[in-house]
């Protein structure tokens, strides 16, 4: 029998979600099988190396969280999850994430089109 380590005991999930890396550039897929405030574990295929930070973005929650690698036994990864002042601590909702990427990617494009038409003028 296992004695239990953790802080705070896990719930037991199956909730898809995505993890994020390289300023928001790469993504992976993959599903969160247990899940704490302070930690989770999540599946992702075992050839896929994962950075030692990431943010772990899941949708059915609506959150974004900042994470860290903490172990890996093959297809099975244990993350922790960032723990941050309670005046500092605020989760973004992902509906808010996605729409300031797209603000972003919108900025860029006016940005070179401006640059077009500054060159052409």
């Amino acid at each position: 029998m296992m004695t239990e380590r953790r802080e705070v005991p896990r719930q037991r999930t199956l909730l898809g979600a995505r993890i994020v890396f390289n300023n928001r550039q790469s993504t992976l897929d993959c599903v969160v099988r247990n899940f704490s405030d302070s930690g989770a574990m999540v599946l992702i295929s075992d050839a896929i190396a994962l950075p030692a930070a990431f943010e772990l973005e899941i949708e059915h929650k609506r959150r974004v969280y900042g994470a860290r690698f903490r172990w890996r036994d093959g297809e099975r990864v244990g993350i922790a999850l960032d723990r941050q002042p309670a005046s500092t601590a605020e989760i973004v909702p992902l509906d808010h994430t996605r729409r300031l990427k797209q603000c972003e990617q919108s900025n860029a494009q006016l940005k070179a089109r401006i640059q077009q038409l500054t060159e052409a003028g």
